[in-house]
């Protein structure tokens, strides 16, 4: 690696740094939330919970960790109960270090070093995490005590996908007509951020945000040319292959194709 990127990475990382030995019973009376096995959610990307049925989420300034089946793709989630009807959720896995989080009536905390998000918008409140937890819609109905989260939900300025395509015009995404051209966005019904290019060779790749390592959200970093997961510096190449760790699987790819209005990505 050149000292130059090198360098970056230091910067970039900043206080995210972990400190050897630095003993996690400081914070004693902050522990993991409680895990709640779900099934996997289902095509309209909704879980739902009745909250009186678990007394750790029914109870003011409780909170539960929901964990889905293994090979789901689906990241744990922080549920919590900060008032009244309020609930919000948050991604479970802190962006330090991957330590599952928790939560002190207030803030979700994660017991290992302390970091600290806030319960609503996810932003770091308290170091040495600098990224922020990701944020998932809920809902809740009072007169039937259901909470609803929707783990598919999207951005509204970007469009859905509709029978498992997301579709790009060029007249809406012109930047996609342009050699070395990038569209970022978050199609409602599948709820996390995709990226498509159009390569140096005239060919489209479209790769998920989604770091294998941790599961933080990546960013393209135009001075390195290549996606960066800002949580532990991974760095993937537009075509989604990892090119420095510490996640050593690629990114999701998915299938592109091309006609005279648009780009269509299928989701899958």
């Amino acid at each position: 690696m050149s000292s130059s990127r090198r360098d970056f990475f230091k910067k970039l990382l900043g206080t995210g740094v972990v400190v050897a030995g630095l003993p996690p019973a400081c914070a004693p009376n902050i522990d993991p939330a409680p895990v709640l096995d779900v099934p996997a959610p289902g095509e309209d990307g909704i879980v739902a919970l009745v909250v009186q049925r678990y007394p750790d989420l029914s109870r003011t300034g409780g909170a539960v960790t929901l964990r889905f089946p293994g090979g789901s793709g689906q990241e744990n989630l922080l549920v919590m109960h900060p008032s009244a009807d309020t609930y919000s959720v948050l991604s479970a896995t802190c962006t330090h270090v991957g330590c599952p989080m928790g939560f002190d009536g207030t803030e979700a905390v994660c017991p290992c070093h302390l970091s600290k998000f806030n319960a609503t918008t996810g932003a770091v409140t308290n170091a040495p995490a600098t990224v922020p937890l990701k944020v998932y819609v809920a809902t809740y109905n009072a007169g039937t005590q259901v909470l609803s989260i929707n783990i598919k939900a999207g951005s509204d300025n970007f469009p859905s996908v509709i029978d498992g395509k997301v579709t790009l015009t060029f007249a809406e995404f012109p930047d996609l007509q342009n050699t070395g051209g990038m569209v970022s966005g978050n199609p409602t019904g599948y709820g996390k951020t995709i990226f498509v290019f159009k390569l140096e060779d005239g060919s489209y790749s479209a790769v998920d945000s989604d770091c294998p390592h941790a599961h933080c959200e990546v960013g393209f970093e135009s001075s390195l040319d290549e996606l960066l997961c800002p949580c532990h510096a991974s760095t993937f190449t537009k075509t989604g292959v990892v090119t420095q760790g510490p996640a050593t699987s690629d990114l999701k790819k998915f299938t592109v194709t091309v006609d005279a209005s648009g780009v269509i990505v299928t989701i899958a």
